[in-house]
């Protein structure tokens, strides 16, 4: 499965698995990722993404793990914005969109991604302006 997060895109398999092996060998016992909600996640998301804002580009081995368990969770999404404005206080600011988009545009980020094509820009235009409120976190 190709997943977006913010402006990269990443690779995580099955979705499940790649969620508990990332999640087991990071410290989280297999029965606390299987019993998280959504919600958990959102909140595992939100203050990951307010310690390290560019957290897609700067370790994205911790990004693709939150992609996982958030397209795990929601069986339904495959891309996430998850953005800290600046001078915030709290994890619970930090903006947060998910999305489900069409494999294609997902693989055409993909492509320009490995041709080092792939910007913050390109990646609003492609899903997020054309994103549907209703999948908001």
């Amino acid at each position: 499965m190709l997943f977006l997060f913010n402006d990269a895109v990443f690779d995580l398999g099955y979705s499940r698995e790649t969620a508990l092996e990332a999640g087991t060998a990071n410290g989280y016992p297999p029965e606390a990722l299987i019993s998280m909600r959504v919600a958990q996640v959102v909140k595992m998301v939100r203050e990951a993404v307010f310690e390290e804002p560019q957290i897609a580009r700067t370790n994205p081995e911790v990004a693709s793990f939150l992609a996982a368990m958030i397209a795990w969770k929601t069986d339904e999404a495959n891309a996430m914005l998850a953005v800290s404005p600046r001078h915030i206080q709290l994890t619970s600011q930090v903006q947060l969109r998910l999305a489900s988009v069409s494999l294609v545009t997902v693989q055409q980020l993909g492509e320009l991604q490995s041709a080092g094509k792939l910007s913050s820009h390109v990646a609003n235009l492609s899903v997020w302006s054309q994103a549907p409120q209703r999948l908001g976190a």
